[in-house]
């Protein structure tokens, strides 16, 4: 028994050797059938690493399916945690103020024909946290699979001590030429990046709080085993187990563009929000709102149900900017206020500072 859970982890530790790699997946086995690929956190995906290398040398071979809800329930509260949304206000701006010029770290990222941009960042020395971070930074304004070859990344990094030992480099702004057109995204002090203006349209007030209120029984995952087709298939959204006939609210203002029912989704709702934002809710049993009809934030909207290909009641949740399906998980962090009078007067102020340095 234990050379077939040996030969399993070989095997699907080189089939997935560059997507332990580049996407931070974690892998957990119930009996010799995979069950899922998660996308988490660096700290978590080190503590699931342990777990399943503990689980492959465990005497028992078995892993029981309590064992398996808890570090379930440990994965969500954890990935809570990294990606809540940012309340605490950051002190670049006094910072920034006093910060002369060499203290300023300027990079490029040039894409070169017959390459993309995770290619041409990775060739440039930047490693993953980086180019997450400019990713987040810029995407609101551009689709990076829009990218053209000859574009160019200039980006501004603050060399910060956080103590005696170590620095600390923070992306300050990005300067994005592509196609004779000219993209900026500068970071203002609630850590989020906006243009020159001081604004983001694609950063909504959003309401995430029932992903806190209700269990997460399938994660964000572009190669799950799916539970009834045994299939490696992708999983757009999460999955909130909750009680059929649950109140569904709107998670932000837009228009309802579409309702219906399939054999898959079951009844579903897709929303439609600003700057080609949409939600998508499925598996309902019963829609609450027409086509066409303008919706509010928290408006009722639907009750869950069991419909489609299901294995219980829950709410099967995803949102999509630019035609691109992002984590739930992770969208607290993506989605914020506007910068309020002050803050926009404070964040011009230090954008000329970063604009300077981008040109």
């Amino acid at each position: 028994m234990q050379y077939i859970y040996k030969k399993i982890y070989k095997k699907i530790s080189l089939f997935f050797n560059y997507k332990f790699n580049f996407y931070n997946i974690s892998t957990c086995f119930i009996n010799t059938v995979i069950i899922s690929t998660i996308f988490l956190s660096n700290s978590v995906f080190s503590e699931n690493k342990k777990f399943f290398y503990q689980f492959i040398i465990n005497k028992n071979y078995e892993v029981k399916n309590n064992i398996f809800n808890k570090q379930n329930q440990k994965v969500n509260i954890q990935d809570l945690k990294n990606y809540k949304k940012i309340k605490n206000k950051s002190n670049l701006i006094p910072y920034l103020s006093k910060i002369s010029n060499h203290k300023f770290i300027k990079k490029v990222i040039y894409i070169k024909n017959h390459s993309n941009f995770f290619k041409s960042a990775f060739k440039s020395g930047f490693n993953l946290y980086d180019i997450n971070t400019i990713i987040k930074a810029i995407e609101w304004q551009i689709s990076f699979h829009k990218l053209n070859t000859n574009s160019v990344f200039n980006l501004i990094f603050l060399k910060k001590k956080i103590n005696s030992k170590k620095n600390k480099n923070i992306l300050l702004g990005i300067k994005l030429n592509n196609l004779r057109k000219t993209y900026y995204a500068i970071r203002a002090v609630n850590g989020h990046f906006y243009n020159l203006n001081g604004f983001n349209k694609a950063k909504m007030i959003m309401n995430f709080s029932f992903l806190k209120k209700y269990r997460i029984s399938s994660h964000f995952n572009l190669h799950r085993l799916h539970p009834i087709t045994h299939h490696i298939s992708r999983h757009l959204g999460v999955d909130l187990a909750m009680p059929k006939n649950t109140l569904i609210l709107a998670t932000s203002n837009g228009k309802t563009i579409k309702t219906g029912f399939n054999k898959i989704s079951g009844f579903f709702i897709v929303l439609k929000h600003h700057n080609e934002c949409l939600t998508k809710y499925m598996h309902l049993n019963k829609i609450l709102v027409k086509v066409g009809q303008i919706v509010k934030i928290n408006q009722k909207i639907a009750l869950s149900g069991n419909t489609g290909r299901t294995t219980g009641p829950h709410l099967h949740y995803e949102i999509w900017i630019n035609k691109h399906p992002i984590n739930p998980i992770c969208a607290p962090s993506n989605f914020v206020e506007q910068l309020t009078k002050k803050e926009r007067i404070s964040f011009l102020k230090t954008s000329k500072i970063i604009l300077s340095q981008l040109n």
